[in-house]
């Protein structure tokens, strides 16, 4: 039986999220796409890339949790089912753990890490009953530790041990469930790094070049794909061999993923 792809996709105003939807649509794909950024999400489902698919906008808050009910109705309503779902949404917020003020780190965990999971929580009743399913979170590199994003790294690690939780759990309904975690992107944050940062970091970078974010959009966008049925519990580095390579820790200038 072949599973289209139908779903929700978070942070999808831009970077990896954009890429993502903007994929998956030209492949055919109809998606609900959220953001908080209201005229990027516009922006994006009115792309040319998009029209082979359906995105639908749909702006939102991930602090918000009646966000997740909201998202999975409004999929419900417009598609009749959910097979996938794409958390590419988050906040990054540098603080070393002796600096950082405890509204930023509630702030941190609850945009990188509850709000994925209520919104998993939301659409794991839909993908048991189809018997089929298709769960895939963006976290980062940064949770294998970054010198100054304590807290970040923290979020991001709670939802790759999630990942692999929940993937033990929902792989008897047909439900896979993997993190992908990006190194160093380049995305307008990464853009607005002093020129010597940046080269230090893609200096350290095997590849010897920052990634992309169509990088991590094909990536994810095979995770949701039928062929990647036989991977659940993973997390993926997409870092350009940055994991294997020296790491820069002990430099408090790296703030980057």
């Amino acid at each position: 039986m072949r599973h289209d792809v139908v779903g929700i996709v978070t942070g999808a105003a831009g970077g990896i999220g954009s890429a993502v939807a903007l994929r998956l649509a030209g492949a055919g794909a109809r998606l609900l796409i959220t953001d908080l950024d209201e005229g990027g999400l516009g922006r994006v489902a009115g792309a040319r890339a998009a029209r082979s698919g359906n995105l639908i906008p749909m702006a939102g808050d991930m602090l918000d949790p009646d966000l997740a009910p909201r998202l999975v109705d409004k999929a419900l309503g417009e598609f009749g089912q959910i097979t996938a779902l794409v958390n590419c949404s988050g906040w990054l917020k540098d603080h070393r753990v002796q600096e950082m003020p405890v509204d930023t780190f509630r702030r941190l965990v609850d945009i990188n890490l509850v709000g994925p999971l209520r919104l998993l929580d939301a659409v794991v009743p839909h993908m048991k009953s189809a018997g089929y399913g298709r769960i895939i979170s963006v976290a980062s590199r940064a949770w294998l530790g970054t010198f100054g994003s304590s807290g970040y790294s923290t979020a991001k690690g709670g939802l790759v041990g999630a990942t692999r939780s929940l993937a033990l759990r929902f792989a008897p309904h047909g439900i896979t469930v993997n993190c992908v975690a990006p190194g160093f992107i380049e995305t307008p944050m990464t853009g607005s790094m002093p020129p010597h940062i940046v080269r230090r970091v893609i200096d350290s970078i095997p590849v010897g070049r920052a990634g992309t974010v169509d990088d991590g959009g094909a990536l994810i966008s095979f995770l949701v794909g039928e062929e990647s049925g036989y991977i659940t519990g993973q997390t993926i580095l997409s870092c350009g061999g940055r994991s294997v390579s020296e790491p820069l820790t002990r430099s408090s200038e790296d703030k980057t993923k």
